[in-house]
């Protein structure tokens, strides 16, 4: 089976996305786009097509219905993505950790945010909303005691950005 891994490929480093999406175009000319931050993958068994989304649900196509299949980046440059991941300054302590997990964050504009701790197969184990933030710095406590050992990744997310940091409970 062909896998692509698209959402934990590159978990051992921060990330940050901006509205980057994948659009389909099928053969009876309907169309279909999801978020890449809501991927967790694609892979292909014959010939059909399987889109596993980070809440769980799975798509499936014939590969043979869908006319084509593009990728739409958003409009920024590397210095310009970094600059944006830095402007948040997120850090995420004590890591590793037992019993509390510390949050703290910068948020360069208002926005609507809400943190999410996913498994390695993707699976959301915990998550807060955090209303409306004001421009400013703020610190989140999550309790990750009844979790089970072992590595997650902590998602930051707000309107149309999110950052991601891998974690280890022990």
């Amino acid at each position: 089976m062909k896998k692509i891994l698209l959402g934990f490929s590159a978990i051992l480093i921060s990330t940050i996305s901006f509205s980057q999406k994948i659009h389909f175009h099928y053969t009876d000319n309907t169309k279909s786009s999801y978020g890449l931050e809501d991927v967790r993958k694609i892979t292909y068994e014959g010939d059909l097509m399987n889109l596993h989304l980070l809440d769980g649900s799975l798509y499936a196509w014939n590969v043979s219905t869908i006319e084509y299949y593009k990728y739409k980046e958003a409009g920024l440059n590397t210095q310009e993505l970094l600059n944006k991941a830095n402007a948040w300054n997120l850090s995420v302590f004590p890591n590793p950790t037992s019993t509390n997990l510390n949050v703290s964050f910068n948020l360069p504009k208002a926005d609507e945010m809400s943190i999410a701790l996913y498994d390695l197969q993707g699976k959301v184990v915990l998550e807060k909303q955090l209303g409306t933030k004001a421009i400013g710095n703020y610190q989140e406590v999550l309790d990750i005691s009844a979790l089970p050992n072992g590595v997650y990744v902590c998602r930051i997310s707000g309107g149309q950005n999110s950052i991601t940091k891998q974690i280890i409970k022990k």
